[in-house]
């Protein structure tokens, strides 16, 4: 009897349990909303006369039949970004008469080339946590894990302020806010410049999906910065052979200095 009462309690158990399953899945796809966007180029060729390129993304919101329609307008933030790196802000100080560098801040967490686009102004679109947490603007950049909205002191901190200055004064950290366009109701496009001291790598581009202060959906794409020609074949040289990079370096020189002296020698 009392194990007859314990099958029927299990079995209750997984019918509640199996049915909250399929109406969370049925909530879920009901309220699917998704970005489905590309690149007009995945891969950025530098040769010896590259000034720059721009790179178009593209896209559509895709929305399920049964989606609620809502009365807030979507926003969408496109955000290029590159790898990690050590970023170093330094404070110079005078000491005897002389300017030299006293204090430094090194930012682990610094990505080596970052621009972002909006539909409108950040402020407008979500709240400060949300923007920290997905690291959206370089406003939310180079902070601390722990970083909340209301510590001032991490946001206006000189060291930061003058390490952000410097990435964008160099065009590495940029933002462009209002510059993605809706073409229809979903459709949409942005152009991103990418500088000519962009680094050679893998980047990526990933546009976010947001309603009412919320994220919806994010999608990312992979974006190559890679030299061609002779500039290739010089960078994989110097990356995988060092001994004869430098070698073939001393012989261009003497080569070079001979030849100089020859052109220009006095009879």
């Amino acid at each position: 009897m009392i194990l007859s009462r314990l099958s029927r309690a299990i079995f209750g158990a997984r019918l509640l349990l199996w049915l909250g399953v399929c109406m969370g899945g049925t909530i879920s796809a009901a309220h699917s909303e998704r970005i489905v966007a590309d690149l007009s180029e995945r891969v950025i060729k530098i040769s010896s006369n590259f000034t720059g390129s721009d790179i178009v993304i593209f896209g559509t919101i895709e929305r399920d039949r049964a989606t609620v329609s809502r009365g807030e307008p979507y926003d969408l933030v496109v955000v290029v970004r590159g790898w990690d790196q050590t970023l170093v802000s330094r404070r110079k100080a005078r000491t005897f008469g002389i300017w030299i560098n006293q204090d430094r801040r090194l930012y682990s967490n610094a990505p080596n080339f970052y621009a972002m686009s909006t539909t409108r102004k950040l402020v407008d679109i979500a709240h400060p946590s949300l923007l920290a947490k997905l690291q959206i603007g370089t406003r939310y950049l180079l902070l601390p894990p722990t970083f909340k909205p209301q510590d001032r002191f991490a946001t206006y901190d000189p060291f930061r302020v003058a390490a952000l200055r410097q990435m964008r004064e160099k065009g590495l950290y940029t933002d462009d806010p209002s510059s993605v366009t809706f073409l229809s109701k979903s459709l949409f496009r942005s152009t991103i410049p990418i500088p000519s001291n962009v680094e050679v790598g893998e980047y990526e581009v990933t546009v976010h999906l947001l309603r009412g202060g919320a994220l919806l959906h994010s999608s990312t794409q992979k974006l190559h910065v890679a030299k061609t020609g002779f500039e290739q074949h010089a960078f994989t040289l110097a990356r995988d052979h060092e001994f004869f990079y430098g070698l073939a370096c001393v012989l261009i020189a003497l080569f070079t200095g001979w030849l100089t002296g020859v052109v220009f020698r006095k009879n």
